[in-house]
């Protein structure tokens, strides 16, 4: 990013309009313009942090903008990128025709070395739609190049340039590839030995980086992609992937890689080799077999009118370059009468009750909902019949099925049942550990118990968060709350993942729910430099990895253990003394290391198609690929980054911070002398017995009376404390409200027993009534000049005792 006198001089040197300054000015000093993401729908928004900018840029799409910035944040030509610039007036006509002035925002606005960019980003299949649909602001020259007519005459009224950049599906190898090279380049660098690489180019004019890589007896791969993008070394950005070292092949000199195919065995597919056939060329079994038929007839010199008909379709094809069994291909699949034999008015209502009554009636099966057509059809058209059954099916199934689930279920349904999308025209998934992750939340089929009360568990449903590499499928870290998902399930995941590895995923995947869209959560990953990516909302397709690993979990082992719901029906119908709350037994401890030892078999056992378990393979990229993960140290600053922002809390001068039933103190507060000042505080998402306090413009951390034994305690021990001493806080407090109405009516019954008694159950004390001043003396005073006469007890026996 440019410094403020590098930015001066940079509109200097460019020789800029006043216009043209004030824009980019603008868009310098302020924040984005607008909020991406807002009306998604499929696509998938994201935060990319940006080591050349220092901050993060949002892209709209993963497709389109998210390549867009990959590519430029790895051009060295581009100084700076910034997202969503200040809107501008167009000029565009509405639909009567009449000229008006419209707001347009560009996707990014870029300083390059040739001078600033305003930039508009489009997939290559929104461009042809807009091409057809929108020729007179959209336009494509002889060069290829498409341009938006109304953006771009504004712009060059300021002085600045305006480009449409396309997005296709093929370069999703190039920025896959980019973005590796990013985090090699970010990474420390990593000299290959000089002599034993010259002598690897000797032998060979080409080699794999796995071969290289093994070669030159180095144990990671980031060396050799530090060459490749220091020009050192090249490959194929487009067609290899450095995700797949053994199918990589570097050159030393970029015009021999041409010539690395000579030297290969063929492939038995590569990108774009498929594409469809039509019958006439490749006919299907029952084709096949009656082109073989007219072949031998011809052949035996029978006689007839198809006879000579074929012969003079021989003839034709193979004018045209056919064979002779191509050109007798029948052409069936173009034979029938495709005209409409249904009446316009029959099939007009038709069309119209199946988007509109039956798309609208949940749970209306399709054969009660033709009844009610044919009740509503021969009222609206008595002339017309109602349509068969057989039409009434095929109508429906010619209607997309997410038009009726959406209309019946809503956005979630629809999307639910929308086909998939082209997995051509798709990014590449994460192909190496640590590139991508996903975060989730599930509410545990179990009960567990958070307070025994001598025979009578008192139990409650847990919430587990997990964090699962999507390259690999192995599960990262997990934590376990009582609380609904919030921002401390975040906190607790995150700070888990850093314990055990050290290390981040560059990129986390989540759903849209409020404790991922909060400030605090997109705060703590660009505080890491993590990119933050949202999924589309109630798009239940997303999200199978994690969702995956609570199924399992839920199917393989909870179903093993006391007190689960695993089979919901069967505990809603078991008899109440049975119910599985009832019969907890398993406390927050066990739990946590059950699941622990659930998933550390999981992730020792094959998945998929791979030849090395979860593990292994996340050993592997580790090893061969250090510079993908982000290196996170668990300390100080990270726990307070880690901590939940709360409130301001009043400060007591002689016992510091009360904070849900517990007292908090430091030194720091002494500062404040006997004022009863205010300050803020962010809570340990784990640990109940701190807390962090603004004093003097620093967090200081204040602890409570138990943290010298908090500290002795072992791992699980701790973070089982955390989830009683707070997040089951509420409910032990229900739990101690019962006792105390509990002692009450013991109290009562007591009394009751004793009115019926003859004898009291309490003792009787006399005072002298010639003590004077009676108010000066205190309570234990007077009882020592009372006459105190013991009565005898009957019986003292209770029947509830707590």
């Amino acid at each position: 990013m440019l410094t403020e006198l590098q930015f001066n001089q940079y509109l200097d040197r460019h020789e800029l309009s006043h216009e043209a300054r004030e824009y980019l000015t603008t868009t310098r000093n302020q924040q984005a313009s607008r909020m991406v993401g807002v009306h998604a729908t499929t696509n998938i928004s994201s935060w990319i942090y940006s080591e050349k900018m220092g901050r993060t840029i949002s892209t709209e799409s993963r497709t389109a903008e998210r390549a867009f910035v990959v590519t430029k944040e790895y051009d060295k030509s581009v100084f700076e990128i910034w997202d969503q610039p200040e809107q501008v007036p167009i000029q565009k006509r509405n639909k009567k025709g009449v000229s008006g002035t419209k707001w347009y925002t560009p996707d990014f606005l870029l300083q390059t070395c040739s001078g600033p960019i305003a930039v508009e980003v489009k997939d290559s299949n929104s461009i042809a739609k807009l091409l057809k649909s929108s020729p007179n602001y959209w336009t494509e020259g002889t060069d290829g190049k498409v341009t938006y007519i109304p953006a771009k005459k504004y712009f060059e009224s300021i002085g600045l340039k305006f480009e449409v950049w396309i997005s296709s599906r093929e370069i999703r190898y190039q920025v896959f590839n980019m973005e590796m090279a990013l985090r090699a380049r970010n990474y420390q660098k990593v000299d290959l030995p000089k002599e034993k690489l010259d002598a690897a180019f000797e032998e060979s004019f080409f080699w794999s980086l796995h071969d290289l890589k093994n070669r030159l007896g180095v144990g990671e791969y980031t060396g050799i992609i530090q060459a490749i993008d220091s020009g050192d070394l090249f490959f194929d950005w487009n067609s290899s992937l450095f995700s797949a070292p053994k199918g990589c092949f570097v050159v030393r000199q970029e015009n021999l890689l041409r010539h690395i195919d000579e030297f290969l065995g063929p492939k038995i597919y590569e990108d774009g080799f498929l594409s469809p056939i039509s019958i006439s060329e490749l006919p299907s079994s029952t084709y096949a077999q009656e082109a073989l038929s007219r072949l031998e007839k011809i052949k035996n010199d029978e006689k007839g009118r198809s006879v000579r008909r074929w012969k003079s379709l021989m003839k034709k094809g193979t004018a045209e370059g056919l064979s002779a069994f191509q050109s007798l291909i029948p052409k069936w699949f173009v034979s029938g009468n495709r005209k409409r034999k249904i009446n316009t008015v029959v099939d007009t209502f038709l069309i119209n009750y199946l988007l509109g009554n039956h798309a609208e009636s949940q749970g209306l099966s399709q054969y009660r909902s033709y009844i009610q057509y044919r009740v509503d059809a021969q009222k609206a058209h008595p002339v017309y019949p109602p349509v068969a059954k057989t039409t009434f099916n095929r109508r429906l199934k010619a209607i997309p099925p997410e038009l009726i689930a959406r209309k019946r279920g809503g956005k979630r349904s629809g999307n639910a049942a929308a086909a998939p999308s082209d997995s051509l025209e798709r990014q590449l998934k994460a192909e190496i550990a640590w590139q991508r992750a996903a975060i989730d939340h599930y509410i545990a089929d179990i009960y567990l118990v958070f307070f025994d009360s001598g025979g009578v568990p008192h139990a409650m449903r847990p919430w587990v968060t997990a964090m699962v590499d999507l390259a690999t499928g192995c599960v990262l870290a997990f934590s376990i709350s009582f609380l609904s998902p919030s921002k401390k399930s975040c906190a607790k995941v995150m700070r888990d993942c850093v314990r055990r590895h050290g290390l981040l995923p560059k990129e986390i995947i989540v759903d849209r729910g409020s404790e991922f869209k909060s400030v605090y959560f997109s705060a703590l990953l660009a505080h890491s430099k993590i990119e933050l990516i949202l999924r589309p909302t109630a798009y239940p397709k997303y999200g199978g990895e994690v969702e995956g690993l609570f199924g399992e979990f839920k199917k393989q082992w909870l179903t093993q253990r006391p007190g689960n719901l695993a089979d919901y029906k069967e505990a809603r119908s078991v008899d109440g003394k049975l119910a599985p709350k009832k019969h907890a037994v398993l406390t927050a401890f066990d739990f946590f290391r059950e699941l622990e030892a659930f998933i550390s078999w999981r992730d020792s056992n094959p998945r998929g198609v791979e030849a090395e378990a979860p593990r292994v393979r996340l050993a592997t990229h580790m090893r061969e690929y250090p510079f993908v993960a982000i290196t996170q140290v668990f300390d100080n600053e990270y726990v307070l980054a880690t901590a939940v922002d709360s409130k301001k809390y009043k400060i007591d001068p002689q016992r510091g911070l009360h904070i849900g039933g517990m007292w908090y103190w430091s030194p720091e507060i002494k500062s404040f002398g006997a004022m009863r000042a205010a300050v803020e505080v962010r809570t340990d998402p784990e640990n109940p017995h701190v807390v962090f306090a603004l004093i003097d413009n620093n967090w200081c951390p204040c602890y409570s009376s138990r943290i010298n034994r908090y500290s002795a305690l072992d791992a699980i021990s701790q973070k089982v404390e955390g989830l009683i001493a707070v997040e089951a806080f509420s409910e032990r407090q229900k739990v101690k409200q019962e006792a105390d109405e509990e002692a009450v009516r013991i109290i009562r019954q007591l009394s009751e027993e004793s009115k019926s008694s003859s004898t009291s159950h309490v003792i009787e004390f006399e005072s002298y009534d010639e003590i004077e001043s009676q108010d000066e003396m205190s309570v234990f005073e007077s009882l020592k000049s009372a006459d105190i006469r013991p009565l005898e007890a009957e019986s003292w026996e209770v029947k509830h005792v707590w």
